[in-house]
């Protein structure tokens, strides 16, 4: 039985939602697109009642495989999902205009990833559950540069540090960093 709004119009087998359909849920969230034996399941479009959007796969009624999420707030993902998770390789673009594209973990940056920032600093490295973690190359926009060790997110070990359009002698560092 269905609850009071929610409207199912679309293929069914064996009185299971089934094939191509469209359900308005009495929320007002809508989705346009496969069920298989009453779940959404494979190719859709789903649009929540504040106007985000995801386009993508589907299983059991969760985001699983590829898809695009686009947020009113003007943030999307595009890339792998698992388990309505951004999972695998995948781009997200904020609002403010910082984009980070690589890999992500349970929506979390992680593995190899670079992030270009609004402000024109680039970061490219390795990221453990969302922190810059490993070797990587922080770029400023001032072309200032830093190329070495990070953990937790802070320049951490062995590194280079460089000033730009300076004598390379005196305004470059080449050590550990704490």
């Amino acid at each position: 039985m269905y609850e009071i709004g929610r409207v199912y119009e679309g293929q069914w087998a064996e009185d299971k939602r089934h094939g191509k359909g469209y359900e308005r849920f009495s929320n007002g969230n809508q989705y346009l697109g496969e069920y298989v034996e009453g779940r959404v399941s494979g190719k859709g479009l789903y649009t929540w009642v504040n106007g985000d959007t995801y386009d993508g796969e589907w299983v059991d009624g969760v985001k699983h495989g590829y898809g695009v999420w686009k947020g009113m707030s003007g943030d999307s993902y595009i890339g792998q999902w698992i388990q309505n998770k951004a999972h695998g390789y995948g781009q997200h673009e904020w609002a403010n205009g910082d984009r980070y594209e690589g890999e992500w973990k349970f929506c979390l940056r992680h593995g190899q990833g670079s992030d270009t920032f609004a402000n024109g600093d680039v970061y490219l490295g390795e990221y453990n559950y969302g922190k810059a973690n490993g070797y990587g190359q922080y770029k400023w926009a001032n072309g200032n540069t830093y190329s070495g060790i990070f953990v937790e997110g802070m320049k951490e070990g062995k590194g280079v540090w460089k000033k730009s359009g300076s004598d390379e002698v005196t305004n470059t560092y080449e050590g550990e960093y704490h």
